[in-house]
């Protein structure tokens, strides 16, 4: 069986990186930093997203035990976010 996330042999191999200005709300697309990766304000961050501080308020579904499971970490105003994986570039690699 073929291994659907490596290329076959032979194929042209393209990576893209795009990089961050900033980051943003996954619900709203609000950016929560500026472009040194500061914070702007109060966040949460899960595996499989980051809200900002109206989103946290808005979407109680948040505090569900399956939420809290995947819970990583919590940023306020003014901290530092440039060393997280939140601040890396994009990349993808196609073929």
């Amino acid at each position: 069986m073929t291994d659907p996330f490596s290329p076959p042999p032979g194929a042209k191999v393209t990576r893209t990186v795009i990089p961050k200005d900033c980051v943003v709300c996954d619900v709203c697309n609000k950016a929560t930093t500026d472009e040194n990766f500061k914070a702007l304000e109060y966040m949460e961050w899960y595996e499989s997203r980051l809200l900002c501080a109206e989103c946290c308020k808005k979407y109680q579904w948040r505090k569900s035990k399956e939420m809290m499971e995947t819970f990583v970490d919590e940023f306020q105003q003014g901290d530092d976010l440039s060393d997280t994986d939140l601040a890396k570039p994009m990349e993808m690699t196609t073929w």
